[in-house]
């Protein structure tokens, strides 16, 4: 229960490889929640990080970020922005 600050992260564990190339990040009931600022990294170990593969200014509650398709295991959304406001995902998903 803080507000949204720089550094702030969410990292996931895919559980083995998938390919993506589009993640949504909803924060529905919380309209007012979304990332301010994001990036999106990727790893293959959770150890090793890649430079920013998408980065971004969400607007509303619904932020999608496009990226040429990537094939990992672990993935991290990093918040750049700020704002009073908690930054809440509802429901994040990936896309091939």
């Amino acid at each position: 229960g803080a507000p949204m600050a720089a550094g702030q992260w969410l990292q996931l564990d895919l559980g083995a490889a998938r390919t993506f190339k589009e993640l949504r990040m909803d924060s529905a009931g919380s309209a007012a929640d979304y990332a301010r600022g994001y990036q999106v990294l990727t790893s293959a170990d959770g150890v090793s990080w890649s430079a920013p593969i998408a980065t971004g200014t969400g607007s509303a509650a619904l932020v999608t970020a496009t990226f040429p398709a990537q094939t990992v295991r672990y993935l991290r959304i990093v918040q750049t922005g700020t704002s009073t406001s908690w930054w809440s995902i509802a429901e994040l998903n990936l896309y091939a």
